[in-house]
């Protein structure tokens, strides 16, 4: 390195602010009053610290932590908007006892608010059990086999065998709807 090049190093550090206006007035009057003493290996960058990219890091991590967050905000918005709070009715209309293991449940089912079928749904019977026992729960039986579109109303029957022969017991209260 010549002296321009070592007045050029003394002006970048002056720019750069690690040297005050009065050390580069200083330093490049020392530098023209003893120009053997310019530097004749050129001048290495430090590395970077460790802590400031370990902050820049932390901060590249903490932008898409926020981005991945406000994605599934909206994700779960447009879901919302989409579906719309879409919630199934069901309104027993009658139940049957057809012999003492089966009963027949007649119901209506409809898809209240939302913007998309829903509605296929199942009927299972849930009894309380004989002397304090655990109650009994039939498997569900399919009431409806498509999806009611928003706003309509549609029916379905099903006749669902009752465990341990009580299809004579069997209430409205009695049943479970499951509907997806």
């Amino acid at each position: 390195m010549g002296v321009a090049d070592e007045l050029a190093r003394l002006i970048a550090h002056r720019d750069a602010g690690t040297l005050t206006d009065e050390e580069f007035q200083a330093a490049k009057a020392d530098l023209l009053a003893h120009p053997e003493r310019a530097r004749t290996e050129p001048e290495v960058e430090a590395a970077e610290p460790v802590s400031s990219r370990r902050r820049r890091n932390r901060r590249g991590a903490l932008v898409v932590a926020a981005l991945i967050v406000l994605a599934l905000v909206g994700w779960v918005v447009v879901s919302e908007a989409m579906i719309g709070g879409a919630r199934l009715e069901v309104r027993v209309t009658s139940v049957t006892a057809v012999n003492a293991d089966v009963v027949k449940v007649h119901a209506t089912v409809t898809n209240v608010g939302g913007r998309t079928s829903l509605g296929i749904c199942q009927v299972a019977v849930r009894l309380s059990g004989s002397g304090g026992s655990s109650p009994i729960e039939t498997p569900p039986e399919p009431l409806t086999t498509s999806p009611v579109p928003p706003g309509a109303t549609t029916s379905g029957t099903a006749e669902v065998v009752v465990v341990a022969g009580g299809a004579q017991r069997v209430t409205s209260r009695d049943l479970s709807f499951s509907c997806q």
